[in-house]
């Protein structure tokens, strides 16, 4: 199971403008540097984020992009599923296998618990987590700029 590469620059996108609550907009072009992605790429990711309503684009000489709502409140479960659809699970092969385990098979059962668990640790940790943790941890993240 593996993340692409698209989360890793939104959730550091995210912390970015977490860290900069005080511009009411902040331009795609200052996100990107700052955070060194290619812009192309992020326009594509925030404008995904912005269509699942975690971010609020505008337009014009005032544009960019700003959180939707207060860092607290998003989690890492909600960019997860934003980017990728749901969280990355087990799928048992016992149909194409003709297996007679699946109901209580300890492979399906135990990838199941560790989803559940990956979903309630997930849940647990909001965007404005990170961002305190990076500002209190700034020589550990010096090479994100999200540190200032």
């Amino acid at each position: 199971m593996q993340f692409s590469m698209s989360l890793e620059y939104a959730i550091h996108g995210l912390v970015f403008l977490a860290r900069t609550p005080e511009k009411p907009a902040v331009l795609l072009d200052d996100i990107a540097a700052a955070i060194r992605v290619p812009k192309e790429y992020m326009r594509k990711v925030f404008q995904q984020l912005a269509r699942k309503r975690l971010l609020t684009a505008r337009r014009g000489v005032r544009g960019g992009y700003r959180l939707s709502r207060p860092p607290a409140e998003m989690t890492l479960k909600e960019v997860v599923e934003a980017l990728e659809g749901s969280l990355p699970l087990y799928h048992c092969l016992s149909v194409q296998r003709h297996c007679g385990l699946s109901p209580s098979c300890p492979v399906q059962r135990t990838f199941q618990l560790a989803g559940e668990k990956m979903a309630e640790v997930l849940q647990a940790v909001s965007i404005q987590d990170l961002a305190r943790e990076i500002k209190e941890n700034r020589s550990e993240h010096s090479w994100l700029k999200v540190t200032a």
